[in-house]
């Protein structure tokens, strides 16, 4: 709860920072957005480590392929970044930009979830 207290602080001074310096320097209030963004996005890198102990754990239980869990893990950060770029662009008003990162990312997603989904229906060919 401390963390997320935290993490709107740094929103909230980030965001009066950019309201602040955008009239002046406008140039330099989109580096104060994602210097803002990144500092976040770093603080949630400790709650992310817990998540994929999690995911680990389920692995295991379950006698599921390990080698699974890194494309998965691949999936989950080129969502992740690939929204972030994309919301950098679109607060920068570059909306078409923001819609080709996205696009090329759900292709990248595609290309890396094929071993997945060869995976799942060679498990589903073994309970038939």
């Amino acid at each position: 709860m401390s963390e997320l207290i935290k993490i709107i602080a740094i929103a909230l001074v980030t965001v009066f920072a950019n309201i602040l310096v955008k009239q002046t320097k406008p140039e330099i209030s989109m580096l104060i957005t994602i210097a803002g963004s990144v500092l976040i996005i770093l603080m949630s890198v400790d709650a992310l480590r817990g998540i994929i102990s999690s995911f680990y754990e389920i692995f295991e239980r379950t006698g599921v392929q390990s080698s699974l869990l890194t494309p998965l893990f691949k999936i989950i950060a080129i969502g992740y970044i690939a929204e972030f770029g994309a919301n950098i662009c679109l607060d920068a008003g570059a909306s078409s930009i923001a819609d080709k990162i996205l696009f090329f990312a759900k292709i990248t997603i595609l290309i890396i979830a094929l071993p997945i989904i060869n995976t799942v229906i060679d498990l589903v060919k073994g309970l038939i």
